[in-house]
């Protein structure tokens, strides 16, 4: 009788077994849905008054600053310095002093702001430039028939003279040998006329 009992017994017993483990076991939680590119999270930024603005745009790259420009040389025909000079009315203008090489060129401009004509004359050995730091004088270039190089009266080799009339003006050139490098400063004398004092060597 007990061994007919045996397997009824034995019976539940194997499904209860069966049966507890899977009572007892919990379903694992899915994993959290990762947020799309771009999706959500960018769109919750972008809303609302109290939104983060968006980054700006990187600078563009500034662009390289340009040279200070060098100091301009004065334009052909620029004054650079002015007397009187005791031909009356008559004004001497120096509007270049310029070394290159071995030589320096002098312009001077004459012009009558008189009513009457003046005779003028300038005689190429009155004219020199006078370094007065280095207490040297440099008188003017002559050529090898002993002729100043310097704008000559036509059948002179020493002097240029003419008529000015009222507002009529002359532009005399004149060279001399070329200071050194180290004087930059230098006066230069004509007749009649007071000297041009300490201006500047244009260089070039």
């Amino acid at each position: 009788m007990v061994r007919r009992m045996l397997p009824r017994l034995l019976l539940p017993c194997l499904l209860l077994s069966l049966l507890l483990p899977l009572a007892c076991s919990k379903p694992q939680a899915e994993p959290a849905s990762q947020p799309a590119a771009g999706g959500g999270v960018g769109v919750a930024a972008g809303g609302g008054d109290n939104a983060a603005p968006a980054a700006a745009a990187p600078a563009s790259e500034a662009a390289p600053a340009a040279a200070a420009p060098a100091t301009a040389a004065a334009p052909a025909g620029a004054v650079i310095a002015t007397q009187d000079t005791n031909w009356p009315g008559v004004v001497a203008e120096v509007t270049e002093l310029r070394r290159k090489g071995n030589t320096l060129t002098a312009k001077v401009r004459l012009r009558n702001g008189s009513t009457d004509n003046q005779q003028v004359e300038v005689r190429f050995d009155e004219v020199y430039l006078m370094d007065a730091a280095n207490a040297k004088k440099y008188e003017v270039l002559r050529d090898e028939k002993g002729a100043y190089i310097a704008d000559l009266r036509s059948g002179w080799n020493d002097r240029w003279y003419d008529t000015l009339k009222p507002a009529d003006a002359h532009l005399l050139w004149i060279k001399f040998p070329a200071p050194p490098p180290e004087v930059t400063a230098i006066t230069i004398q004509l007749p009649n006329t007071p000297p041009f004092e300490d201006l500047a060597i244009q260089d070039g």
